[in-house]
């Protein structure tokens, strides 16, 4: 039975991967910074009897990732999704003029880059164990299509498409770590999705987005590490 963990899953996104995937065959662990306030995904636990597992991890909490890491010690983990992230402040602070260069917050930066950037890098760190002894040995890279700088035709947002970015090239950097244990690496583009983010205008609802990402990633092989993939498994430019 496949196993996966999902960081950041009490919403949105990452909600409902765990809604999607306890409903298949896989076994979840779903983590967020306070499981008794997590309601959603508790229902969604006691919907699937012994099929969710709900664990308090605070990503940018050194010591919080390496007690969780103690806690999956010897725990395979099939598929890694790396799904907590940020924005920052939504509505924006007053003055914040969508992170540009008339209104940047320079703190929610560094807050933002430490929770999409060395978080995720910390959290692979500290379960590579546990993916290498997995079947898939998959991690996916929670990206954003604003991350691709080859499509960038609007600027703005400047925190968070750097963030990401950047998360980017951690992807691919692992992606080359990696290649020789067998486990494959990617970046996901989830599209544009009508979460708190993305606004009631998104494209996407978030059954379509995540349905699309799950097929994506249930056919992934070692030949697609260190790409930078959409929800339709199209590869996104750089």
């Amino acid at each position: 039975m496949t196993t996966v963990l999902i960081t950041g899953a009490n919403r949105g996104i990452g909600l409902e991967h765990v809604r999607q995937y306890a409903a298949s065959s896989a076994q979840v662990i779903a983590t967020c910074r306070d499981p008794a306030s997590a309601a959603e995904l508790q229902a969604i636990a006691d919907a699937h009897p012994g099929k969710v597992r709900i664990e308090a991890l605070s990503v940018n909490d050194a010591a919080s990732v390496a007690a969780f890491a103690e806690r999956l010690k010897g725990v395979a983990i099939d598929v890694l999704i790396n799904n907590a992230g940020t924005y920052g402040p939504i509505p924006l602070p007053e003055g914040m003029a969508h992170q540009t260069l008339a209104g940047m917050d320079y703190d929610i930066w560094a807050d933002i880059l430490a929770t999409n950037v060395v978080s995720p890098f910390r959290i692979t760190a500290a379960l590579i164990d546990n993916v290498k002894a997995g079947q898939k040995k998959t991690i996916v890279m929670m990206s954003s299509g604003l991350a691709s700088i080859g499509t960038n035709i609007y600027g703005g947002s400047h925190a968070y498409r750097s963030s990401k970015a950047a998360l980017n090239m951690l992807a691919k950097g692992l992606a080359v770590e990696l290649k020789g244990d067998g486990v494959t690496v990617i970046a996901m583009a989830p599209g544009w999705t009508r979460t708190a983010l993305g606004g009631p205008d998104a494209p996407y609802s978030v059954e379509e987005s995540v349905e699309g990402q799950q097929k994506v990633i249930a056919g992934l092989s070692l030949d697609d590490t260190g790409k930078f993939l959409d929800l339709a498994g199209a590869e996104v430019a750089w």
